[in-house]
């Protein structure tokens, strides 16, 4: 059996697996290798793996503004666009409302918060710094939807702002004379052209780098914390199952698609997500598959993919919601069923445009658990398992973005 005759989803598989195992090898507290070892093997496991993700975030923000633009470009007309950006939004909201009350009654249900014994002075020592948030007016946010300044929001990655100026040049496509628009849109599709070659070469680093970033990944993992947190771990894990699930039952009655087929096609894009821990690093992998695995309309791929990839959360609306909730039991603080409801709404909230990088998730949820008087410092409780529920939630996410995908294919015909 030659390399090429292995099925490169097999190869991504293997790779996983071992890079788990030399992850254990590596760690700290399995003492099997000497930590200083480690330290000097594990910056080289990792560089693949870094290399990897540099190329596709390379071409990321290109390839969302001409992915969107001639998305929009190519729909019949601006009612069409209104037609599947309202299907699109509403759909949205829908599944991250389902996701966080599937949190909510997992935590409910099985209270691990009330496992937990609390040694608040502990705590307190050991609260991990999270990065500072200004805190913006719902106007003010609004208002910096549209860049004053594009290469600064290119720089920090706003992508939904990013997503609005390839919405605004679809437009621009649409409602212009061919003579004006015509070589702007050439430039365009150039440019994703070229960021579809760079995913290609990407692709055939992917095996090294998801062997190198698990490694990495294992060894950055507090393997006794995780155990200590069992519980939590696992509320969170059945929760991103069930939610899995339900996406399942979605594509099998709404996007009228083989539900098995549907997961084996879409499998590389989640090992990949659960290795990088990073929706927007894969878009251009999850562009590439839409297309070319699941037969989705193009113009149906530009349009929901980028943008589900900045307002579609939904694993991580749901790991909010259980964390919410595991805290509040760990602080003995009862929710009313109005709180509930509020925080269904604020969580939501809070998932929209949620950057799509590793570690933001955290973030976001020391200003939710905020805004119920929680103990923000109670996150240090669960810092330590964070990065492992991060890779888990981003697979979900990214599974998420292709489902909606295939349901406005099939709602848009």
């Amino acid at each position: 059996m030659t390399l090429k005759s292995i099925p490169f989803w097999l190869m991504i598989v293997t790779a996983f697996i071992a890079g788990t195992v030399i992850g254990v090898c590596l760690h700290p507290e399995t003492n099997l290798i000497p930590s200083h070892v480690s330290l000097e093997i594990i910056p080289w496991l990792k560089l693949p793996g870094d290399l990897f993700l540099n190329l596709l975030q390379m071409i990321m923000i290109p390839l969302v503004i001409a992915s969107v633009a001639l998305g929009v470009s190519s729909l019949s007309s601006l009612s069409e666009l209104v037609n599947l950006g309202s299907k699109t939004m509403f759909y949205f909201l829908f599944t991250t409302m389902i996701a966080i009350i599937i949190g909510i009654s997992i935590a409910t249900l099985l209270e691990p918060g009330k496992k937990i014994d609390l040694n608040r002075s502990k705590i307190v020592s050991t609260t991990p710094q999270l990065q500072n948030t200004t805190e913006e007016s719902i106007p003010q946010t609004i208002a910096n939807l549209v860049p004053k300044n594009i290469f600064r929001y290119i720089a920090e990655q706003r992508m939904l702002s990013l997503v609005l100026l390839g919405v605004l040049l679809g437009i621009f496509f649409l409602s212009s004379a061919n003579v004006t628009s015509d070589p702007l849109k050439l430039f365009l599709k150039s440019i994703e052209a070229f960021s579809i070659w760079i995913v290609t070469i990407a692709m055939k680093l992917a095996p090294v780098a998801v062997f190198g970033l698990m490694a990495f990944a294992i060894t950055q993992i507090g393997i006794s914390l995780i155990s200590g947190l069992f519980y939590y771990v696992l509320s969170v894990l059945l929760g991103l199952f069930i939610l899995l699930l339900f996406y399942l039952i979605i594509v099998l009655l709404i996007a009228k698609r083989n539900p098995i087929n549907f997961l084996k096609n879409i499998r590389e894009v989640q090992i990949l997500g659960f290795s990088t821990s990073s929706s927007s690093s894969v878009l251009p992998i999850s562009l590439k598959l839409a297309k070319d695995k699941l037969k989705i309309r193009e113009k149906v791929a530009d349009f929901v993919l980028p943008l589900g990839a900045t307002i579609n959360m939904d694993g991580t609306a749901l790991y909010q919601a259980v964390a919410t909730i595991f805290l509040s039991q760990v602080y003995q603080i009862e929710f009313t069923f109005f709180q509930l409801i509020l925080l269904v709404i604020t969580v939501t909230g809070a998932s929209i445009g949620t950057a799509a990088t590793p570690g933001v998730g955290i973030v976001i949820l020391g200003s939710i658990l905020h805004s119920f008087n929680i103990p923000v410092e109670g996150i240090a409780i669960i810092f330590g398992v964070d990065r492992f529920l991060d890779m888990c939630r981003t697979s979900v996410n990214l599974s998420g973005d292709l489902v909606t995908a295939a349901v406005m294919d099939k709602w848009t015909e």
